[in-house]
């Protein structure tokens, strides 16, 4: 549709209208539905845009509609730049809005929080599996804590302010976490060993039935700088408890990017000295194009987080530990970081990976122990299923990345056995292999001293 039909259409009150320099038009189909580009969700009332792409009135309103004119947030661009944008794929994965048609208020996507719900592995399952254990290599018990002491989300809200709406790129508006503009700070609540404790007992207690498959391990990840401390009180109150199941990563996420520097780094490295033993990697690190910024559009912010990845590839490197990439609408890029950067025997972790197969070839070629974690998105993502089904076994791992991506830990098995319909195996195989690869990888078998280098 050209720019003249659509000033005549507007020009006739033929319903379109113009917002930041982007022309819109509302739909109606009382008598049938029309199903939104973006969750997929059928709905008889959206909005079309100029290149005909349709969206449901929630999407509409948290992804493409522009802001209302306050000074203090005038994010005016973020309408004009995401309708052009081809989706990853129909699922969102990281709504936290009560109304979203395709997302749970905690961010798992609907179709994943469905199979949880309803479970295909019943008791008898289970109890068939009691003599295997299961890992997930990749989780935020922080978050996860966070979200059962405060009853959802939306604890952190507005502990800081937002650097992607200083640098004007927020597309989340009255959903994000942090502060715009005038918005009042508010401080981030710590847990305490009480809000801890009774969560880690109860994993305690899990790990020695004997009804279903035991908890053998999971690694928490921390990848912001504000959540180190409460990190290492998991971590404390594990080794209290004499759980020797509960290890943990630290680095610096992709989406906080700006937040590494000099003091940064030189912090996350007297971090993983301090936590000893329990530190197994180092990340989530990467790169994140699809979350953050198209790589066209600003060149010195992408190298700023190219940098980043970089700087903490060496510090898996200088410590002898395995890196946790996070890689999202960036394979080229962080394929060229890997290769510049990262020694070809060097432990790499591809976490819930959902590009391309090129992508999973190469850097299983190249890279001897390079894995990838397979998550909950096999479910509602073409691209996990597709790398799911072209990843060896012997090359992956399960993750939950709860509660993002699946709800709890204990998730695990019901993801193996979906895995192990796709690709025609046993779920006991499945648990079994990917639990050694996950051992393996983070050298839960290995003595601790040789886990690091001495002095780094």
């Amino acid at each position: 549709m050209t720019q003249d039909v659509i000033d005549a259409r507007a020009a006739q009150g033929s319903g379109w209208s113009k917002s930041g320099g982007i022309w819109w038009s509302t739909w109606d189909a009382p008598s049938a539905q029309e199903a939104c580009n973006d969750c997929g969700a059928p709905c008889k009332r959206g909005w079309n845009a100029p290149n005909g792409q349709r969206y449901c009135l929630s999407c509409w309103e948290q992804w493409h509609a522009m802001p209302p004119p306050i000074p203090a947030a005038s994010n005016f661009d973020r309408g004009a730049r995401r309708p052009w944008r081809k989706p990853l794929s129909k699922k969102r994965t990281f709504s936290i809005r009560d109304d979203c048609p395709c997302c749970t208020p905690g961010g798992v996507p609907f179709e994943v929080q469905k199979v949880y719900q309803q479970p295909q592995l019943g008791s008898k399952d289970l109890q068939e599996l009691s003599d295997l254990s299961y890992c997930d290599a990749h989780c935020h018990l922080d978050i996860l804590l966070h979200n059962r002491l405060n009853g959802g989300t939306q604890w952190g809200t507005k502990e800081k302010i937002c650097k992607n709406w200083i640098a004007n790129q927020c597309w989340y508006y009255q959903d994000c976490h942090f502060a715009h503009g005038e918005q009042e700070l508010e401080p981030r609540r710590m847990l305490a060993p009480e809000h801890v404790e009774p969560y880690l007992s109860e994993l305690q207690r899990r790990a020695a039935r004997r009804n279903e498959p035991m908890l053998r391990s999971l690694i928490t990840n921390c990848c912001e700088l504000d959540v180190i401390e409460d990190t290492k009180l998991i971590i404390d109150v594990a080794e209290k408890l004499g759980l020797d199941s509960v290890y943990c990563t630290i680095g610096c996420h992709p989406h906080d990017y700006r937040d590494f520097s000099d003091e940064a780094e030189k912090r996350l490295r007297a971090e993983i000295q301090a936590c000893g033993r329990r530190v197994v990697a180092v990340g989530e690190c990467g790169l994140d194009y699809w979350k953050n910024y198209d790589e066209s559009l600003i060149p010195a912010e992408r190298q700023q987080m190219l940098n980043v990845f970089a700087r903490q590839i060496r510090m898996g490197t200088d410590f002898n530990l395995p890196v946790v990439v996070h890689a999202r609408d960036a394979d080229d890029d962080t394929m060229h970081v890997l290769k510049s950067t990262l020694p070809r025997e060097h432990k790499v972790y591809i976490h819930a990976f959902q590009g391309g197969t090129e992508f999973l070839e190469e850097a299983l070629k190249i890279f001897p122990n390079c894995i990838f974690g397979i998550s909950s998105m096999v479910w509602c993502s073409e691209g996990a299923e597709r790398i799911t089904k072209n990843c060896p076994l012997d090359r992956m791992v399960l993750e939950t990345d709860a509660p993002y991506l699946a709800p709890h830990p204990s998730d695990i098995p019901e993801l193996a056995h979906k895995i192990a319909e796709m690709k025609g195996e046993s779920t006991a195989t499945v648990l079994r292999i990917t639990t050694e690869v996950c051992q393996r990888f983070y050298g839960l078998w290995s003595p601790w001293s040789t886990r690091r280098c001495e002095g780094a």
